[in-house]
């Protein structure tokens, strides 16, 4: 069964992801479990939720992109990162394995950002 994740990011990344897949991405959060030290090196990969987040929320950026992974969520449990929303799960996971596994479309765009957008029409890729 596929998923459907969100990631926001800038209309121009959001573009790229859709074109030629995601790039990872070094994230580093404000709150460190018990096992973190301080010398380790932030999460690399792509910032993934199970619902929307404005840009308030999350990262920052003007296109909401809807990723359907063709994987379980249990197979993700290696990449969840709790503790950062009440309500809604987190995943940093790599592109190695996120881009073969995944589809993307342009869902949202921020209409002050982009007038000649119309999300929903906009670029989509295809799952191998």
């Amino acid at each position: 069964m596929a998923l459907t994740l969100y990631h926001r990011t800038s209309i121009g990344q959001a573009s790229e992801a859709v074109r030629r897949g995601f790039k990872d991405e070094p994230w580093t959060f404000d709150i460190r479990d018990s096992r973190a030290r301080d010398d380790e090196p932030p999460l690399e990969g792509v910032w993934l939720t199970d619902r929307p987040l404005s840009a308030v929320d999350g990262p920052p950026g003007n296109a909401l992109l809807e990723v359907t992974v063709n994987l379980s969520e249990s197979s993700l449990e290696t990449f969840e990162v709790e503790g950062i929303f009440h309500g809604t799960k987190l995943w940093v996971i790599p592109a190695e394995l996120l881009n073969p596994h995944a589809k993307s479309r342009i869902a949202d765009v921020d209409p002050n950002t982009s007038w000649q957008f119309d999300a929903g029409t906009g670029p989509s890729n295809e799952m191998p």
